[in-house]
């Protein structure tokens, strides 16, 4: 079987004497020389551990940590130290009341939240709030919610919503059951800082 080394960059395959890509120019020192079965049978084990490093380039493109050239402008990027990619971090969504030390991180998917719903442990105490208040979906790194309640309603940024989804974004103030007037809160509804990151 013909021997070869894949470019952890481009894919291109090298001969296994090489130590840069024919292609884009990508350091191959540390890449094994492979055959065709044991590509795949490391294609196959392949995990994902940790997160991945990239060179960012002045341009704005995002390079593997290898590329020595930019596969965008063609810049030669090897004096770019490697960072980790940022669109490989986890973001996180979480609520934190305004009036108490109470925070709830939202998951992905669906979510029905209420006083007999999600977040009960805090919203039962809260007689604005509805049985099934709101439902919040995560979906492809957006937050967004949605009124269930006919009597107080769902609020964002003092702004009432409807019974379709409105996107939520950092800073927002969601309100369940009231308002702020003249910068006071109703007791008995709940207000909430969304952050996201």
């Amino acid at each position: 079987m013909e021997k070869y080394k894949v470019c952890p960059a481009c894919g291109c395959h090298n001969e296994p004497t090489v130590i840069e890509c024919i292609e884009c120019e990508a350091d191959l020192m540390s890449v094994p020389v492979v055959d065709e079965k044991t590509e795949k049978a490391a294609e196959n084990t392949k995990t994902s551990v940790g997160t991945a490093m990239i060179r960012l380039c002045d341009c704005g493109a995002k390079n593997p940590a290898n590329a020595r050239k930019c596969g965008s402008c063609g810049e030669d990027i090897t004096d770019i130290t490697p960072t980790p990619d940022a669109a490989d971090e986890i973001t996180h969504y979480t609520l934190t009341a305004l009036d108490d030390d109470y925070s709830y991180e939202v998951n992905e998917g669906s979510t029905v939240i209420g006083r007999e719903s999600g977040m009960q442990d805090y919203l039962g105490r809260k007689t604005f709030v509805s049985r099934k208040h709101a439902e919040f979906l995560l979906k492809d790194d957006k937050l967004s919610v949605k009124n269930f309640s006919q009597t107080n309603f769902t609020y964002i940024n003092n702004e009432k919503i409807g019974n379709e989804f409105t996107e939520l974004h950092d800073g927002d103030i969601l309100s369940l059951g009231g308002i702020d007037k003249n910068g006071s809160r109703q007791q008995q509804a709940a207000y909430f800082l969304v952050r996201i990151g």
